[in-house]
């Protein structure tokens, strides 16, 4: 590992594909005893991220474990009491999330800056939320510029935005081309700015980018792919996913047994929810059972003895994954509203 970075907060790691606050994890860390256990979980692209600083806590004398499953958004960290430390890698921590962990496990302590945000819950554990960054390449960036050049001078006052892990790649576009730049990373259920447009969203993939159309369905956003170098309008993927939305929708319409899913994960359970729920399915004449599932996963879903499922989690469970599911899923916030069909805003929990 090398230091990095005039004022030393960032550590290369992996060669210098990514850049981590390593100096702020190790001094959290040397709060514990060697004998304390620490988990280190990630998302799957950043497992190689996390073993290394198992590795590095390890050699250091600390008791450090790495995390075998995936973990999806800081919604989904594990709170599990015999670990003091939980480090979670790669994932901001939006107000919304943070308000549903409080409800759920009674944050005691905060303290949060740009690269790490560290809480106390009340079963005495730590969990550290801590940025994983990919690393600016000169080559990279140079095929990107010319590559973006077109979509920015077609439109005037776009705006720069990203999730977490590209912030140093889109500090750099922003730079590049002189355009705003969000004041902070975006996740797929929160936006912390108000939403203009056009957006150029740094990335890979269309998880994050689609947020925007699902909050704001004129938005014109467009995705730079920092990987494969290609810039897609995400107007067609929106509207694929809108169309499946709308099956689902229109499929539950003919269930007749509903399992109402409820999430175990900290920052998606919300048993506010069910009483709601229940009184409008009700409502409906539909019959209902309550199913405590932690996972929801298309593989779970398509084996449950219901006719359709609600699901009071994620809300992009009822959105990403409708093509796997063999079931109508929708969300909550789907049947809650007073017009189902109102997709303005298919982000509501």
């Amino acid at each position: 590992m090398v230091a990095v970075n005039s004022n030393g907060e960032l550590t290369e790691i992996m060669e210098g594909s990514f850049l981590l606050p390593l100096r702020k994890i190790e001094d959290i860390v040397n709060e514990y005893g060697k004998g304390d256990k620490v988990l280190i979980e990630t998302p799957l692209g950043f497992k190689g991220v996390g073993l290394e600083l198992v590795r590095y806590l390890s050699k250091k004398g600390f008791n450090a474990y790495l995390n075998g499953r995936s973990v999806w958004g800081a919604c989904d960290f594990s709170a599990v009491s015999d670990y003091q430390l939980i480090i979670h890698l790669g994932h901001a921590l939006p107000p919304n999330i943070f308000h549903i962990i409080n409800n759920n496990l009674r944050i005691v302590e905060q303290e949060r800056n740009d690269d790490v945000i560290s809480i106390k819950i009340r079963n005495n554990s730590q969990v550290v939320f801590a940025a994983v960054y990919y690393k600016p390449q000169p080559e990279l960036l140079a095929r990107l510029r010319e590559n973006v050049k077109g979509i920015v001078e077609a439109n005037h006052g776009m705006l720069i935005a990203y999730a977490l892990p590209y912030r140093l790649y889109a500090r750099e576009i922003a730079g590049m081309f002189g355009l705003s730049i969000a004041p902070g990373p975006i996740t797929g259920c929160f936006i912390q700015f108000p939403i203009s447009s056009p957006v150029l969203f740094i990335g890979s993939g269309y998880f994050y980018p689609l947020t925007f159309k699902l909050l704001r369905p004129r938005a014109t956003v467009y995705l730079l792919d920092v990987f494969r170098n290609v810039v897609e309008d995400m107007e067609y993927v929106y509207r694929r996913y809108l169309a499946m939305k709308v099956k689902a929708l229109d499929e539950f319409k003919n269930a007749r047994l509903v399992g109402i899913v409820v999430s175990r994960k900290p920052g998606q359970l919300r048993q506010d929810l069910v009483n709601p729920l229940i009184k409008r399915i009700r409502e409906l004449g539909k019959d209902f059972v309550i199913i405590d599932l932690d996972e929801i996963s298309p593989d779970l879903i398509n084996n449950l003895p219901v006719d359709a499922v609600i699901n009071t989690a994620c809300p992009r469970v009822g959105i990403d994954d409708l093509d796997r599911f063999i079931k109508p899923v929708v969300n909550a916030g789907d049947i809650l509203k007073t017009n189902t069909l109102d997709l303005n805003n298919l982000l509501v929990w």
